[in-house]
């Protein structure tokens, strides 16, 4: 039954585009339909029942082939709308964290302002920076499936997919542009220019615990 199954989703993809990207959805496809055939045969269902309604249940194929000739699986439209927002957003966040090292150099080294005020203003600054990022992502529209069929699990898995790689993104820009500010401030505030460097290699170890904390939530 297995072979049975591949061969009605080789046909539901006869018509689809012969790229890399079109054999990953059809092997995902096709492996989630296995699963559910086994689960309804181990439920008590005979292998022909278990076959219709798994089947059955993988719902229209058309508007994810369309997707993929379009090379867009969701509304293009809002996509496109939510990435500008998502480049002005990121650009400005990134300035601030550039801007706050700035001002905390002046405020230090040019205005002689307290230390403890110089490195306050900076992490206020960087406070903001920080929002703008987390409001940005809370923000992103999310897909919500209209049914319960395989078609509708896959969309909104990839949706969810694809917005936790680029919270991991974020989360890492984050904390190397924190790294590079602790840095300044070591090397300018303190004059800790002989191990300062040190902070680098923190950062390398603080990368891979991020990545390894995401994947542990899996």
């Amino acid at each position: 039954m297995h072979e049975k199954l591949r061969k009605s989703v080789e046909e539901l993809f006869e018509n689809a585009p012969k790229t890399h990207r079109a054999t990953e959805l059809k092997e995902e496809l096709l492996a989630n339909l296995i699963d559910k055939y086994d689960d309804f045969v181990s439920s008590g269902k005979d292998e022909e029942e278990a076959f219709k309604i798994a089947i059955s249940s993988i719902g229209d194929v058309d508007e994810l082939l369309e997707g993929l000739k379009d090379k867009n699986m969701f509304d293009y439209d809002e996509e496109q709308k939510y990435r500008r927002k998502n480049a002005l957003v990121l650009s400005v966040s990134v300035g601030l964290y550039i801007m706050s090292v700035v001002i905390l150099m002046l405020l230090n080294q040019v205005f002689m302002v307290n230390d403890v005020v110089s490195v306050s203003i900076m992490l206020t600054i960087d406070a903001v920076a920080t929002c703008l990022i987390v409001y940005n992502h809370a923000s992103k529209p999310k897909y919500v499936k209209g049914d319960d069929t395989i078609v509708e699990e896959f969309k909104q898995w990839k949706s969810s997919n694809d917005s936790q790689m680029e919270i991991i993104k974020s989360v890492k820009s984050i904390a190397w542009l924190i790294i590079v500010a602790l840095y300044f401030i070591l090397s300018f505030v303190f004059h800790a220019w002989g191990y300062s460097w040190v902070i680098f290699i923190i950062g390398a170890a603080v990368e891979k615990i991020i990545t390894l904390s995401f994947k542990l939530k899996e």
